[in-house]
């Protein structure tokens, strides 16, 4: 008889047109990597797309070429259209409970051979998909994930100025500088990638957050460890608001109460962001999102636990305008998901469809458009937007970005 066990998976977030994926797994600690092995002494480039945030990689499985996400944040992942394409062997059931705390089961499989660039990976554990339609896989066209588990033994390096992957097992070939080395913690089963940063305020503190290639975004902030560095003068509360702009693998989140803060100075290993603006989730991990390769580029040594980052640089100043709610999924509707902006409380509230953007016809726009960045919506400082509300009347609201107060 299969033993089951217990993983927390799949939570996907969708903030403005964003969504996040991030995987925790509470299972035996040799569960998804049980029985993997690779070459040896290889060294493969690999260039990739990189839509919303999310890196997109070739992978070939019995010859044949699917697109896969590179998402630390997640053990490999595959689609239940692929399982039925691919030979596997079954490994075990998985209870999976999302975001909202609904739960299912997944199946966790061993695939015989997957190819990454000119690297082989044998016997590579993942889970397979059964949902019907996952918003991850059908809007940016992908078969799979592939995570932090598979790759445990190697280092990656990521640079998103020539959009270049780079996985080998010999850390000399990087030409790292040892000086700049900074320690990284694989957490579970899944060899999730953890590092410390650090926040100055009264008192220095640190955090141990989660990397997450997955997640589109720069920094998110549990609300636990929100409460926890509340005595320490790390950030100003510019905004509290009920809503939800979650949904997570099997149902949307219920709404709850959430908080905009502005962090006046945050350490990524060797660079110093300087008024940042990040919200907060029920999530039991903070995270560092891809939006980070933008400020430099990243190497994981899975292989001999080192983070590396090197930045372009050393001091950022993130003071920008920023939207005054959150936009959301409910169905197959974009509706006004959590409102921050005291002013436009008074114009909108959660589960307002959002009916039209300046001229874009929102209700006749593909869904995944807005998911993927296709649909190039809320990106001016200004705009018209009209929503219908509850009782099915429409209303017209201005919509003008700003700084918020504190920045």
């Amino acid at each position: 008889m299969q033993k089951k066990k217990s993983i927390k998976a799949l939570s996907i977030l969708l903030l403005g047109c964003m969504i996040f994926m991030n995987n925790t797994i509470e299972a035996q600690q040799n569960r998804f990597t049980k029985g993997l092995r690779s070459d040896k002494n290889y060294y493969t480039e690999i260039h990739f797309d990189f839509i919303s945030e999310k890196i997109i990689i070739p992978v070939t499985i019995e010859n044949r070429t699917y697109k896969f996400m590179l998402d630390t944040g997640a053990p490999n992942v595959i689609s239940k259209e692929l399982s039925v394409k691919i030979e596997s062997k079954s490994i075990s059931q998985i209870n999976v409970s999302d975001a909202t705390n609904k739960r299912n089961q997944l199946e966790l499989v061993s695939i015989p051979e997957l190819q990454l660039g000119s690297i082989r990976f044998i016997n590579c554990p993942t889970l397979v998909d059964n949902t019907s339609h996952n918003l991850i896989f059908d809007c940016f066209d992908i078969d799979g994930i592939i995570g932090s588990n598979m790759l445990y033994k190697s280092i990656i390096q990521i640079n998103l100025d020539n959009k270049l992957l780079v996985v080998t097992d010999t850390p000399k070939r990087l030409h790292l500088n040892k000086d700049e080395a900074f320690k990284m913690d694989l957490i579970n089963a899944q060899k999730s990638p953890y590092i410390w940063i650090e926040f100055k305020g009264d008192k220095t503190v640190k955090e141990h957050v989660l990397i997450d290639t997955g997640m589109k975004g720069f920094y998110d902030l549990t609300l636990n460890h929100m409460n926890k560095l509340s005595d320490y003068g790390i950030y100003t509360k510019v905004s509290e608001a009920t809503g939800s702009a979650s949904m997570s693998l099997f149902g949307t989140a219920k709404q709850n109460t959430q908080y905009r803060l502005i962090i006046d100075q945050l350490k990524f290993v060797n660079t110093v962001f300087n008024n940042t603006l990040v919200k907060t989730t029920n999530d039991t991990n903070s995270r560092i999102g891809a939006e980070m390769l933008k400020y430099g580029t990243m190497t994981f040594n899975f292989k001999q636990k080192r983070f590396y980052f090197n930045p372009h640089n050393r001091v950022v100043d993130m003071k920008q305008k920023h939207l005054g709610f959150s936009p959301s999924i409910l169905g197959n509707k974009i509706i006004v998901g959590i409102v921050w902006s005291a002013d436009l409380k008074e114009q909108l509230e959660y589960g307002d469809e959002i009916i039209t953007v300046d001229d874009l016809d929102v209700q006749s726009t593909p869904l995944c458009d807005f998911i993927n960045g296709s649909a190039q919506v809320m990106h001016n400082d200004t705009f018209s937007m009209v929503v219908k509300k509850a009782n099915g009347a429409l209303k017209t609201v201005l919509i003008k970005k700003s700084y918020f107060k504190g920045e």
